[in-house]
């Protein structure tokens, strides 16, 4: 669609200069949003640039505290050394002087008597309970045996014998009966 026609210009297009507006705002937009975007990735590599000295700091200073740690074991194995051996020296050259007096023998002499009379006298108390407790079972014993006349049978076993002998007897009547 053209406006009014001029006679020397060629018509104007409206809708075209609409579009190319709209792109040319498109695209101011987008580079505004991309400068935008390029600001922050300039501080972030800022950012990372500070990290990254940082941390080259750290390294620096951990490889000079692992210096010194290793330093410090080695003088600790010359200090662990140095005592070993101050140790094992003392212990070769001191010498222990003891003596036992006859009192202190006499002592132990006491002690040991003593030792032996008490597990002595406990040693008797416990014959004298186990001598208790068996005569305590021979009369329960004896007991037992009076009331079943001298022959002491269990329940089972008498149930056993007495059907044995009921079917017994029955078997030899029944065979003398048959016989006659």
């Amino acid at each position: 669609m053209g406006i009014g026609k001029s006679r020397g210009t060629s018509p104007i297009n409206v809708n075209d200069m609409l579009e190319k507006v709209e792109i040319n705002q498109q695209i101011e937009s987008e580079k505004q949003e991309i400068d935008k975007l390029l600001i922050e990735i300039r501080e972030a590599k800022k950012t990372l640039i500070k990290f990254n000295e940082d941390l080259e700091k750290a390294i620096a200073a951990e490889c000079h505290i692992e210096g010194a740690l290793k330093a410090a074991a080695g003088s600790c194995e010359n200090i662990v050394n140095g005592i070993c051996n101050a140790i094992v020296k003392a212990e070769r050259d001191t010498k222990f002087k003891t003596t036992i007096t006859p009192e202190q023998l006499a002592k132990l002499r006491q002690l040991i008597n003593y030792s032996i009379e008490s597990w002595g006298s406990v040693l008797a108390n416990h014959r004298a309970e186990q001598s208790k407790l068996i005569t305590e079972h021979e009369s329960n014993m004896r007991k037992i045996l009076r009331c079943n006349e001298g022959v002491w049978y269990s329940d089972f076993w008498m149930k056993v014998l007495v059907i044995f002998l009921l079917v017994y007897t029955v078997g030899v009547g029944l065979i003398v009966y048959c016989a006659t």
